[in-house]
Formats: C-alpha cells, structure tokens, sequence
C-alpha cells in the first residue's frame, strides 16, 4: 500500500487536507503534520480540532492514518515526524511539503527576524524533510512535491523563501533522481482556502483566463498524477496551476 507523509494539515479548507482526500480515496495511507500554534495566529478562521475531525474523515475511507502536531521549526522535528508517523501509516514513499510561514512585509520593512522565520520554516524545514524521507526510502520510486509561491511584492520574505524551496526542490531532483526519487514543485496561483476578501476575489477573477482563483482540489489533483505512475516521467519542475492567472 503506497502511503505519503504531508505536512501543513492544519485546516480542512486547506491544499493538504485536499491533498489527503485525494490520496486516501485512491487507498494511499497518510501521516499528517500541522501546527496549532501558527493556524491560531493566521488570519484565516481554524478551529482547534480540525486537524482530528480530518484525521477521522480520512479513517473512514479505510486507510492509515497518523497525526502529529511538529513546531516544524525545531531542527529535530524532522527526525521525530518520520519516528512518529511511520508506524503509524508507513514507511512513506512520498511526501508532499504543504507547511508554510507567511507574514506581509516589503523590502523596507520586513525585520531580520521575520526573514529568519520564514527560511526556518519554508526552507530548512524542507532540506531536513526531504533528507529523512531520502535516508528512510525503502522503495527504489520515492517522489518529493513541495508546495510554492511566486509571491513577490509586499510579502518578500514569503517570496525569497519559496524561490529558495524551488532551488531546493530541483537540486533533489538532480541528486537524488539516480536513487529513483522525484521531486517537483506546484505553485497553485492564488488559492480560494477561505482568504481571499470579497474586492480581491473580483481582482483575481479578472485575471483569470477561467474566471475563478484555484481551488484546493486543483492543487491536489496535480499532486496525485506527480505521485502517481503516469507522473513518473516528470522531476525537477517548478509547474504553475494556477488556470492561467497573471
């Protein structure tokens, strides 16, 4: 039974819990991590027992299923995750990187500290994930998707963190690939989880070739064909699936 570890699992309007759908409706076994903490202090509404309230929904379709809460920006949290998660719903032959830190801020007035919280966060965290999934892979097909941004202008530390995960992402492509791993980003555009406010919405729509922000399910459907042996073929990629949005 294939099964995959994703991080970020915090809200049940969220890509991970999508991603986790998806996968365990196909018969994937899935460990989960999240957050508490940071989905307390986002904007978004989240109440406490969401994670749970996934986990079981999941379990009723039949599959593993492990979850833990991991302050994914303890160096060690990484080692503990697979410790905890695997024998609960491994070994993982996949693991799909949703966990994030956003706050705004813009060159001028982004603090040396916010900075270092989002590269704790949406870039170590990441190096040390993919490490122990690569040492732990039993299999001789492991696959790495990590979720992405090309956020820019007034959320810099969010944007230079995920153009760093995205270097991370293709360098595990190339070294890991003679070990028959893939790795691949998805950047999902602007992704309707319960954010986006009434005038934004209308923004985006407009710029939308399709007329609408992406949806959690479009992020997961790509993710499953990527884990999947049709999506075999493709690694090393930054893919945009965001129905044309510029």
């Amino acid at each position: 039974m294939p099964a995959a570890l994703i991080t970020g699992a915090g809200r049940k309007a969220g890509i991970a819990a999508a991603v986790a759908r998806k996968l365990a409706a196909a018969g994937w076994d899935v460990g989960l991590t999240c957050w508490r903490p940071y989905d307390r202090a986002a904007a978004w509404a989240s109440s406490d027992d969401e994670p749970k309230q996934l986990a079981a929904e999941l379990r009723a379709l039949e599959v593993r299923v492990g979850l833990v809460e991991a302050d994914l920006t303890d160096p060690g949290s990484a080692r503990a995750v697979f410790d905890r998660l695997e024998p609960l719903a491994g070994p993982f032959n996949a693991i799909v990187l949703v966990h994030t830190h956003w706050e705004p801020g813009g060159v001028l007035d982004t603090r040396p500290e916010v900075l270092d919280q989002h590269l704790a966060v949406n870039v170590r965290a990441n190096l040390l994930l993919i490490q122990e999934f690569a040492a732990r892979l039993r299999a001789e097909d492991g696959r790495i998707v990590a979720l992405t941004s090309d956020a820019l202008d007034g959320e810099v530390a969010y944007g230079a963190s995920k153009a760093a995960l995205d270097r991370l992402v293709v360098a595990a492509a190339r070294e890991l690939g003679p070990r028959g791993i893939r790795a691949n980003s998805v950047n999902p555009g602007a992704n309707d989880t319960g954010w986006i406010p009434a005038p934004l919405r209308a923004e985006i729509e407009a710029a939308t070739p399709l007329g609408r922000p992406s949806l959690p399910s479009d992020a997961a459907a790509l993710v499953a064909f990527l884990l999947s042996p049709e999506g075999g073929w493709i690694t090393g990629q930054v893919i945009r699936s965001n129905g044309g949005f510029s």
